[in-house]
């Protein structure tokens, strides 16, 4: 399970990391898909450090029993 919760945790960079590529590619032209991906780009980084903080509470409660 704790694999899971770390490859959930890389997709979420993943999916960051190309939403920021998109947000370079599109800068300047702020346009709507610019600022789709602005939003994909803060979503994804939010739910990195989310996911992160969850995984680290489970792996402490799994630890404590």
């Amino acid at each position: 399970m704790n694999k899971a919760f770390r490859l959930v945790e890389i997709l979420w960079i993943v999916v960051a990391a190309t939403a920021a590529y998109e947000v370079y590619d599109l800068w300047g032209t702020f346009d709507t898909r610019f600022w789709i991906f602005v939003g994909f780009m803060v979503l994804a980084v939010f739910m990195f450090f989310f996911r992160k903080k969850q995984r680290q509470k489970f792996e402490e409660r799994n630890n404590n029993v």
